[in-house]
């Protein structure tokens, strides 16, 4: 399994400065996206080595780029309006006593 990065010193807490991708860059993050919403290690690599950006601009450009369609698309998700229904997605349970516990 990959290990996570170690913590940065005081010294590096500062934000790294937002990336600006090109025109080329971005029409070829949105076919890549539009081919499949998530990558494999390997094809985040290759995509890395040919656009000139680091794995961790690649991944982020991609779970950026899934949370603005699933936030555009919110509750009107058919699926999830159905679980709704249905009392299995984002659901109220009751507790001894009556009293509801929101989840």
């Amino acid at each position: 399994p990959r290990s996570r990065k170690p913590k940065r010193s005081k010294a590096q807490d500062e934000k790294r400065p937002r990336t600006a991708f090109t025109n080329d860059q971005l029409q070829r993050l949105k076919k890549e996206f539009d081919d499949c919403r998530y990558l494999t290690e390997i094809r985040r690599k290759s995509l890395a080595d040919q656009l000139g950006l680091t794995e961790s601009q690649i991944k982020i450009w991609f779970q950026n780029k899934r949370a603005k369609i699933k936030k555009s698309v919110g509750s009107r998700n058919p699926l999830a309006l159905q679980l709704m229904e249905q009392g299995l997605y984002n659901h109220s349970t009751v507790k001894q006593g009556n009293e509801i516990d929101e989840n």
